[in-house]
């Protein structure tokens, strides 16, 4: 009794610790794999305070600087998705800003972005070609430094994937 005690507190414990690891480490080297249903689900419901640090030379090619830590969701656009917009929304502490980058200019690299938004204005997917893309949630440019809090992102619709290769041996 006292070792299947012990066996099923380890379990958890470390279930625990990949369960918290995952929700709060969305940085450029581990983004959160973002593609909703055609219900829009999941949402991402997290922090942008445990993100990527903001790098030096801001977003965009130094269009906007970033004060803050950001969170990296990344999400592939295909020509059958049905969402037409993405809403986010931020919270107490900071005034949230969205930068959505091409995979191929790089995440947190300063690269060109596909376009912005914030929590005024949802991002319109007719503004987005097909492709794969890092979602940067973070501060605003005129928030102090250090600058960070919840975000919500959620589609009204889904990202499918489609089929890239197939092999069978």
């Amino acid at each position: 009794m006292k070792r299947n005690l012990l066996f099923t507190s380890i379990g958890a414990a470390a279930v625990a610790v990949l369960f918290s690891a995952s929700v709060n480490a969305q940085t450029c080297a581990s983004p959160n794999m973002w593609q909703p249903n055609a219900a829009g689900t999941p949402t991402i419901n997290d922090t942008t305070c445990n993100g990527e640090a903001s790098p030096g030379g801001g977003f965009c090619q130094s269009g906007f600087n970033a004060p803050g830590p950001a969170y990296v969701a990344q999400s592939q656009f295909a020509a059958s998705r049905t969402f037409t917009t993405v809403t986010f929304t931020g919270g107490a502490g900071y005034d949230l800003a969205v930068y959505v980058v091409p995979q191929a200019n790089g995440c947190n690299s300063n690269g060109a972005c596909q376009t912005t938004g914030d929590a005024t204005t949802p991002l319109n997917t007719g503004d987005i070609p097909d492709g794969t893309y890092y979602i940067l949630m973070t501060a605003a440019d005129f928030d102090g430094a250090g600058a960070c809090g919840p975000v919500t992102a959620t589609s009204n619709g889904s990202f499918p994937v489609t089929l890239q290769d197939f092999t069978v041996s």
